[in-house]
């Protein structure tokens, strides 16, 4: 990584050896309800997030990507807020989540038109705004298949990220999709140096994760207290495992908080449980001090840095 390489922030571009300590998946301003009818995904008061991200800040945090896109109800704007008045570099995905979020016009368009817009996200800036995107994703699948519509979005940012040097990151929860959209996304074009398969902790099975890495792409262990789907305690061993196989420099880490009882102020873990509680358990694991700057800062600068044209 070129430590002058610049990345695209909600403030402005910040070279990549800038952004500290960087947690790659996360939302700060989210609205679920059109499709879960229920306020629990619903985060849109920016005062209540600066809070929240402060206290991020204060235990060491220095950059949040915010994966919130079409579908998910974006608000770059309020994005440029909680950065100014916390101090916190903000990155800003572009992307189509998954089927049952897309909006009906969706389904109309190829798969160079989806291109396009992505690619004016990146170089122009998001809709109605000239906050450009630094990140593209997360992009979602259903859980077992991929609709139509879902394949061409994958494969319009392939060709997206080929156009621009962007990174990409999709949505693979509890079962092996992510091998299938690595298959079309690798299909279609797209740079694995610089291609995330999220929510691979989501999958307590060890040999998901081998088979991702095998063939190149990162995975990202990013539901960090989240312990409906495994313990920390899992996770940590895990990537400690992997580590000793090899693959350090392929792992991602977040905790893609995106709902109210998530928070600090509702009594969640908040932002910074992955600096206050999990980073105590990777040392426990037998990860070392160098291995976790790695992880938390040297890995997501680096992929952040993409491979700009």
């Amino acid at each position: 990584m070129a430590s002058n390489t610049l990345v695209n922030t909600v403030r402005g571009p910040i070279p990549a050896d800038q952004l500290g300590l960087i947690l790659p998946h996360e939302h700060l301003i989210v609205d679920t309800y059109d499709v879960r009818r229920s306020a629990e995904m619903v985060l849109l008061e920016p005062d209540t997030m600066v809070k929240e991200v402060a206290l991020f800040k204060a235990a060491g945090g220095a950059t949040l990507v915010d994966q919130t896109i079409y579908g998910l109800h974006p608000d770059p704007e309020k994005l440029v807020y909680i950065s100014e008045q916390t101090g916190v570099h903000i990155i800003a995905g572009t992307g189509f989540y998954w089927d049952v979020y897309y909006p009906e016009w969706l389904h109309s368009m190829s798969t160079a038109d989806i291109t396009k817009r992505l690619v004016s996200h990146i170089t122009e800036g998001l809709p109605g705004t000239s906050i450009k995107a630094g990140f593209i994703g997360e992009l979602g699948t259903h859980h077992r298949e991929i609709k139509a519509t879902e394949k061409r979005v994958l494969e319009a940012a392939a060709h997206a990220q080929r156009e621009t040097g962007i990174p990409i990151g999709t949505h693979a929860l509890f079962t092996e999709i992510g091998i299938d959209q690595l298959n079309i996304l690798e299909s279609a074009g797209a740079d694995l140096d610089i291609t995330i398969i999220g929510h691979c902790d989501t999958n307590r099975d060890l040999n998901y994760s081998r088979k991702l890495l095998k063939r190149g792409v990162w995975i990202a262990y990013d539901a960090v207290g989240q312990f409906d789907k495994q313990t920390d305690e899992l996770r940590a061993e895990s990537i400690a495992t992997l580590i000793g196989e090899g693959y350090l420099d392929k792992i991602l880490i977040s905790t893609d908080i995106a709902a109210r009882s998530r928070l600090a102020i509702h009594g969640g873990n908040g932002y910074a449980h992955l600096i206050t509680h999990f980073l105590p358990k990777l040392k426990a694991a037998g990860v070392t001090q160098e291995q976790i700057k790695v992880l938390t800062e040297t890995n997501p600068q680096k992929i952040l840095a993409g491979k700009q044209k």
